[in-house]
């Protein structure tokens, strides 16, 4: 009978009385507590020896939130048989609980389960995706009916030495929350832990990884690549439309869910520029992506619309080097610099970009596009494009090359 505590009666473990109502009493006890924790099954990790133990010490299970309930069922679950309440006592007193809280309903009606909410214990962990500047993303399966079939999603938690930047966090979800846009992420909801102050963020899964997962592995052309280009400049354009600065515009942080869409993801450093102000400047420095930023972020650590241009720049110039890591961003910036990483590594790209000094033109990438890259690497800032012109301009090339392009081009055959 151990395996049945703490359903079963303390009085009945070891007797072969017959059960009588004071058993079904503190049944009806552990029951009610079951459904107070969202149907969490009491003592379910505790081994018999444990529960067995549990019932000799006259252990007491933890008591809900609700002090109301909590008192109600701490008297259906006294070891003492005679001093549990009769169910003509315990049907008085929910009553009595119900008339007091008239947003509960017996009318068998249930108020709409909050969609953005997501169980814990729903949530079946796959395995890790990958880690930003605060959290780490890791894939589960959200299965309410533990069968195999739910959805998968993209959860992101606070990483464990980063547990000291809720309101950060709680800034990214914030802003995740209000975005709506075919080229950015898209929020699912939340998911809290019972008893504690974690929130972990739900999202959408992209199946295909980050541009830059996906583009070693798979052979595309030139118009594919101003397709992507031009799909990350209509979701920075959104972005920017909403006052948002992004500041970590790069191929790890767009994903692609097919070989027609990417969306921008990450938001982890992304700052909201008031109106009637032109940049955002940052005082904590933190693990910056300095071969990604503008020379005004790495002078004067001021963001603003066009730095994230200037990113974009960088991002396009992965675009058509495939991701290759031979021909990455900081290794190319470590050939001019004839130096490994170090502390001067900052003041060295500096003097590079005073000196004009720009990343090389990729071996694929056309002329027309290399040239949009130089105008986001422009020195001054103003004189960069903003996003919704360069939605136009990449527009005009992908009509220029679109007959080598057909949308409906089998998967199997550019993997």
């Amino acid at each position: 009978r151990l395996d049945r505590i703490p359903w079963i009666a303390p009085e009945c473990v070891d007797s072969d009385a017959p059960i009588g109502n004071a058993a079904d009493q503190w049944s009806f006890g552990v029951t009610l507590l079951e459904i107070c924790n969202n149907g969490d099954l009491p003592m379910s990790s505790c081994t018999l020896s444990e529960k067995e133990c549990f019932y000799q010490q006259k252990g007491r299970l933890a008591e809900p939130s609700s002090q109301e309930l909590a008192k109600f069922i701490s008297m259906c679950l006294t070891y003492e048989p005679d001093a549990r309440p009769s169910f003509r006592t315990i049907l008085r007193d929910l009553t009595e609980i119900m008339m007091k809280n008239p947003d509960i309903s017996p009318s068998g009606t249930l108020a709409p389960a909050d969609p953005t909410m997501f169980q814990k214990r729903y949530l079946k962990k796959m395995r890790d995706l990958g880690e930003g500047h605060f959290g780490k993303v890791t894939l589960y399966m959200y299965d309410p009916s533990n069968d195999g079939t739910g959805e998968l999603v993209a959860v992101k938690a606070l990483k464990q030495e980063n547990s000291d930047v809720p309101d950060v966090w709680k800034k990214e979800i914030e802003i995740l929350k209000s975005l709506y846009h075919s080229n950015i992420v898209r929020y699912k909801g939340c998911c809290t832990e019972p008893g504690r102050l974690e929130v972990q963020l739900i999202m959408e899964y992209l199946p295909l990884g980050s541009l830059r997962e996906f583009l070693p592995k798979n052979k595309i052309g030139v118009p594919q690549c101003l397709m992507f280009a031009q799909q990350i400049c209509q979701g920075m354009d959104y972005l920017h439309s909403q006052r948002y600065v992004h500041r970590d515009l790069a191929a790890r942080n767009v994903l692609v869910e097919n070989k027609g869409l990417v969306k921008i993801g990450d938001f982890g450093l992304t700052k909201y520029i008031p109106e009637g102000e032109i940049y955002y400047r940052v005082r904590e420095t933190g693990d910056s992506p300095v071969y990604w930023y503008a020379i005004e972020c790495l002078k004067e650590m001021k963001f603003s619309f066009a730095s994230d241009v200037w990113s974009f720049g960088v991002t396009l110039y992965e675009i058509f080097t495939h991701c290759d890591s031979r021909q990455s961003p900081p290794t190319k910036f470590f050939e001019m610099m004839g130096l490994t990483e170090g502390s001067m590594t900052l003041v060295k790209i500096i003097e590079l970009l005073e000196r004009n000094r720009r990343l090389p033109c990729p071996r694929d990438c056309p002329h027309e596009a290399r040239l949009l890259m130089e105008q986001c690497w422009n020195k001054n800032a103003e004189n960069r494009p903003s996003f919704r012109t360069l939605v136009d301009k990449f527009d005009a090339l992908r009509r220029m090359y679109d007959w080598q392009f057909n949308p409906n081009f089998p998967m199997s055959q550019i993997c």
